[in-house]
């Protein structure tokens, strides 16, 4: 496992001050069994099992008058039952720094790292293509951004970010991207804000052609009323594939509807963007489609219900390989019967629909029961 710069600095900075910080500290522990009845995504033979998981986790928590430096890491371990050969240990490292440096001038530092071989971790991977085959999966997030305020009422903002994806086993291209954005904001009314935004992003594939993006994306969000916001955003994207130099433009952004309500919240979204493809034979830059609806709410103070279902359409910008559409569907129920202890019984179902081959397409059942528990110990 490779040691992240901003692990370090989280670790060493509170060290040298840390009569000035409040220090939390928090340990966890979560049991689960799952039922999957489609543990290798195949089309046809379709195998399942019963999969036991083992998380413990820890986080730090260091806070100041003017910064917030949190730290979690969690190991899973799996026990397969009838395929043992499967066992593994994902690793999730998040950590994440906020940091007032004046009254005008704010700074975020923020790092994920994932090791896994787990579906559900890798579906969960920002802005990654459509998911047809298993591997263990490397991922390593990191960004920067720093926000200054010109007046009272606009903003300006500068980021920058890193983002790698490796994989263990053939049929994969391993890839790396680098990208910069800045953009201002502008808050209109309590009602009203508008935003541009301009990101340049650099991919480099190790197998296949590299590429580079630019966005110019400009924005507004506005309340309709005290508990319904819309936020519509929209303008060009540039791809561009260095091999053959061909460029595609096209339109990005989306609209999300925000309804808050006694005890929940509901979001209605669409978006278009870029993707990206990593199997072999997708291994570019792909155009994304989203539409997907998100809700949850608490039925009681101590249960607490959520769903949330998408459909994506994923194509090809350089070639005619990828024409995928993907359905994610999830639901969960929580029970917190206890200030340290809760029970989460989850469903979720995915299929996968490619175009190009049928060998490709799958539908997947996974139902999940977890025990989580946890203690903080209050400054």
């Amino acid at each position: 496992m490779k040691t992240s710069a901003i692990i370090l600095l989280f670790l060493l900075l509170p060290a040298k001050v840390v009569l000035a910080y409040e220090f939390t500290p928090k340990v966890s522990l979560s049991v689960s069994e799952q039922y999957n009845d489609n543990i290798f995504l195949r089309n046809s033979d379709r195998t399942g099992d019963f999969i036991t998981y083992l998380s413990p986790g820890i986080d730090l928590s260091f806070k100041s008058v003017n910064s917030e430096l949190m730290l979690n890491y969690s190991p899973t371990f799996s026990f397969y039952s009838s395929h043992e050969e499967l066992n593994d240990t994902a690793h999730h490292i998040m950590a994440n720094g906020n940091f007032t440096l004046s009254n005008r001038l704010n700074l975020t530092l923020t790092e994920t790292f994932v090791k896994s071989n787990e579906i559900q971790d890798i579906r969960a991977i920002p802005d990654l293509g459509p998911v047809t085959n298993l591997t263990e999966v490397t991922s390593n997030t990191v960004s920067s951004n720093m926000s200054y305020k010109l007046t009272d009422n606009i903003s300006y903002t500068i980021g920058a970010s890193y983002f790698f994806i490796d994989y263990k086993q053939p049929g994969f291209s391993d890839v790396t991207t680098y990208s910069g954005n800045m953009g201002l904001t502008y808050r209109q009314s309590e009602r009203t804000t508008l935003s541009v935004n301009a990101r340049y992003v650099s991919y480099d594939y190790e197998l296949t052609s590299d590429a580079t993006e630019q966005d110019y994306i400009a924005g507004i969000s506005y309340k309709l009323t005290t508990t319904l916001t819309a936020v519509i955003t929209g303008g060009p994207i540039i791809t561009k594939i260095k091999d053959t130099g061909r460029s595609d433009t096209n339109f990005g952004g989306g609209v999300d509807l925000t309804k808050t309500f006694n005890g929940g919240q509901a979001t209605l979204s669409y978006r278009q963007a870029i993707a990206v493809g990593t199997e072999t034979n997708v291994a570019e830059p792909l155009r994304e489609q989203r539409i997907s609806l998100d809700l949850s709410k608490f039925i009681t103070n101590k249960i607490n219900m959520h769903m949330s279902g998408s459909f994506s359409s994923f194509k090809s910008i350089e070639t005619n390989d990828t024409n995928t559409d993907e359905i994610l569907l999830s639901a969960d129920l929580t029970y917190s019967f206890l200030p340290w202890a809760d029970m989460l019984l989850s469903y979720s179902y995915a299929k996968n629909n490619d175009k190009v081959t049928t060998i490709d397409d799958y539908y997947n059942h996974i139902v999940m029961l977890t025990l989580r528990l946890s203690y903080n110990r209050k400054p």
